[in-house]
């Protein structure tokens, strides 16, 4: 059965099963993802997808342990120590583990919180206390091309979500 990719609003190419399949597979691997209309979430990525190794976050997302899930305790005392703007980024990526999500899709969740880029990246100076204190990684990645996104694997995710259940919002 053929599959029209529309590649532009002018332009779109009738491809087999097969190609579409292999181009679709192709995009995923370098992090692109499809709008889904089916239901089916396309955009969420595993633990274990080849995304995680292509972010571009410095020191802070590299020097230390990643977080596990033998890390419960360690998150309750991380999540215990964020506070304003810094908490809401952190939820937001807890409620949308393996999404990446862009600064302008963060600004569209939170515009009473950021409202620009700039406010964006300075909540996340508001992590470095608690990150110092875990003697772990940030809990996230970040990709740094325009826009700037960031991500939380779905496993860790699920450890701050936890932690944030004990410790309360």
């Amino acid at each position: 059965m053929p599959v029209t990719l529309n590649l532009t609003s002018d332009i779109a190419v009738t491809v087999d099963d097969t190609t579409a399949q292999s181009s679709a597979e192709q995009l995923g691997a370098a992090g692109f993802s499809a709008t889904s209309t089916d239901g089916r979430d396309r955009d969420r990525f595993g633990d274990d997808h080849r995304i995680w190794a292509s972010h571009s976050g410095g020191g802070g997302h590299y020097a230390e342990p990643e977080w596990d899930s033998d890390d419960g305790e360690l998150a309750e005392a991380f999540y215990a120590q964020v506070r304003g703007k810094a908490k809401v980024f952190l939820d937001l990526l807890i409620d949308q583990p393996g999404r990446r999500l862009s600064t302008v899709q963060i600004r569209r969740l939170a515009p009473d919180v950021f409202d620009s880029d700039y406010a964006i990246a300075g909540s996340i100076k508001g992590l470095t206390k608690a990150t110092t204190a875990s003697g772990r990684r940030y809990p996230f990645y970040c990709w740094k091309e325009r826009p700037t996104s960031y991500a939380m694997k779905p496993g860790v995710a699920a450890v701050f979500a936890a932690a944030r259940d004990r410790v309360g919002r």
